[in-house]
């Protein structure tokens, strides 16, 4: 996977990618990192397979452009 696209709210390139344990697993979730960019409505790319978490995000960054 290539680079991150910026963030499709405020054009940001503070993107990150925050990583966690749960009862289940790893936890994975790219996210605009601008304290001043409100979240979206429907929340962040979020799962297990990191690949296709930051494929999501770039999909996503395609829908409004």
């Amino acid at each position: 996977m290539g680079k991150l696209k910026p963030c499709r709210i405020c054009g940001g390139d503070r993107i990150v990618i925050e990583t966690w344990l749960s009862g289940g697993g790893v936890i994975h979730m790219v996210k605009c990192n601008n304290p001043d960019c409100p979240v979206p409505d429907n929340g962040y790319p979020t799962g297990r397979d990191l690949e296709n978490v930051k494929e999501e995000w770039n999909r996503r960054q395609d829908k409004l452009n």
